[in-house]
C-alpha cells in the first residue's frame, strides 16, 4: 500500500496526471465549441439556400406615404 499512497519526494514537483487531465479537458472543450459553431454556420448557409429570392418593389405595393 505504500507503493500507492506514498509521498511525493519534492513538493514543488508537477502533478502531472492533473496536467493531463486539464489538457485534455480543454481540448475537449474546444473541440465541443468547434462543432457547436460548424453546426450553426451550416444551419445558417442552409438557410439562406432555402429563402426564396425576394421581389422587388411594384408600383402596386403600398407604402405609408401613398396611403389615405
Amino acid at each position: 500500500m505504500n507503493l500507492i499512497l506514498r509521498p511525493l519526494d519534492n513538493a514543488n514537483d508537477p502533478v502531472w496526471s492533473v496536467i493531463i487531465c486539464v489538457i485534455l479537458a480543454v481540448a475537449g472543450a474546444l473541440f465541443v465549441v468547434v462543432y457547436i459553431l460548424r453546426m450553426a454556420f451550416a444551419e445558417l448557409e442552409n438557410d439562406r439556400s432555402n429563402q426564396p429570392e425576394r421581389c422587388k418593389p411594384g408600383p402596386a405595393d403600398s407604402t405609408p406615404d401613398t396611403q389615405d
